[in-house]
């Protein structure tokens, strides 16, 4: 869940799903109204949900059923699908099966804890202690076996004493200093609702002034990014990218600095180097980004976690977001495709069709158009011919695929959430 120049390379959201119109292997989680109502029990928001798909849900229990404030509880996930039966078979995206976010009602606190699955019945637990009473947010954020990245939002009711509430009040100036380590966030561009952007940070060690070159992968990544809308209702998962993708336009961890061109494999990848960080003489960068797009405007909380010397620092940040211009976007029905194209649409669903079959000696075209800005698919990732086009919203964009030389190929949205293939029969 999507500029810095380090000498070397440069970190990078997604997602977008932020997206926020944004997605995962750079990944971005997003969240938002639709009928695909999660279960909750034990005082939780029975209608609180997320974008799913209306595909799967879950069901949420804690023991003890009413859960105390300073007492340890244990936070119970069961993934149902539409038949109401379990599912077990969940991907592994960053080491996890299953990342939990959970944050009060004033986001004055953030914690992120991964559950594990229960042999007996596949649920999935984790156990937590919330350290006041009050309101809290749950989000489950996961990816089922062939399926799209899901995010389920549950509220809790916790007993206890409860603290005064903090207000939200955006910063006037983007640094803040956590643990030792002081991060400065620079947008790439003014941050308004709808528009596509980078978010910088530059991280230092803040005894020394110097930038901070011992980061060490934290779940796979350098960083993660999650945004939280001041309602709640908006939720972005994002990891970074390195200086070659946002440099070129392209957000694949795996894919960097595909834009139509060749990647010059012979020089190194840090975001590749598992060992930076670890104790290894490899210095990590110091200069992480995002690519997100904020879907609406309002206060937004963004907290940025990196990891030094064996701990996690969560480093926050609150942007006011601007009202932005909406695109203009036309009917399908209305939209004129090339005739020697395969049409590919691209909604808040994915892509229809996620399958585009050739014959051989057939003009290897895809036309693509998206068709809505719920949406992470700010951009279209053939990972392996090296190529990243950028979808705007409205806008037909044609891919030319003639020089393919295997029979099957897949592509997938910038943050690796929503995912295609094509073949050659």
């Amino acid at each position: 869940m999507r500029k810095l120049i380090i000498t070397g390379f440069v970190f990078i959201i997604s997602m977008l799903t932020v997206f926020f119109a944004a997605c995962g292997g750079v990944a971005t989680s997003q969240i938002n109204d639709n009928a695909n109502k999660g279960t909750a029990a034990n005082g939780a928001d029975k209608n609180a949900t997320i974008d799913s798909h209306r595909t799967f849900w879950v069901d949420y229990t804690s023991d003890p059923g009413q859960i105390q404030a300073g007492q340890p509880a244990a936070l119970i996930f069961t993934v149902k699908d539409q038949q109401g039966s379990t599912v077990k078979d969940l991907q592994i995206v960053h080491e996890q099966p299953m990342h939990v976010l959970i944050v009060s009602r004033d986001l004055a606190e953030f914690y992120h804890v991964h559950p594990e699955q229960q042999a007996e019945d596949g649920s999935y637990r984790v156990q937590h202690t919330f350290p006041n009473g009050g309101d809290y947010t749950i989000y489950t954020d996961f990816t089922p076996k062939a399926a799209v990245q899901v995010v389920e939002q549950i509220n809790v009711k916790v007993a206890g004493s409860e603290r005064p509430k903090v207000s939200l009040v955006a910063d006037k100036k983007f640094e803040n200093t956590v643990g030792g380590l002081r991060v400065v966030m620079k947008p790439s561009a003014e941050i308004k609702a709808g528009q596509e952007l980078t978010l910088n940070f530059h991280a230092f060690d803040a005894a020394s002034g110097q930038p901070a070159t011992d980061l060490q992968n934290y779940l796979g990544e350098l960083a993660h990014f999650v945004i939280i809308s001041q309602d709640l209702k908006e939720f972005v998962h994002a990891h970074p990218m390195s200086k070659a993708e946002h440099a070129d336009g392209g957000h694949d961890m795996n894919n960097l600095g595909a834009t139509d061109k060749q990647v010059d494999e012979s020089k190194p990848h840090s975001h590749d180097d598992k060992n930076a960080g670890k104790g290894s003489t490899v210095q990590s960068p110091s200069e992480i980004s995002a690519h997100t797009t904020f879907p609406k405007s309002g206060l937004f909380k963004i907290f940025a976690q990196f990891q030094r010397a064996g701990k996690v620092i969560t480093v926050p940040f609150i942007v006011d977001i601007k009202e932005g211009a909406k695109a203009a976007i036309r009917p399908v029905s209305e939209v004129q495709f090339p005739a020697d194209a395969k049409r590919v649409i691209l909604s808040k669903d994915g892509y229809e069709p996620d399958s585009v079959v050739f014959q051989k000696g057939e003009a290897m075209k895809i036309a693509f158009y998206r068709s809505d800005e719920e949406n992470c698919g700010g951009e279209v990732v053939f990972k392996d011919l090296k190529i990243t086009k950028k979808l705007p919203v409205g806008e037909v964009v044609v891919v030319d695929l003639s020089d393919l030389k295997s029979n099957e190929v897949s592509f997938a949205c910038g943050m690796n959430m929503y995912k295609g293939k094509v073949s050659v029969q």
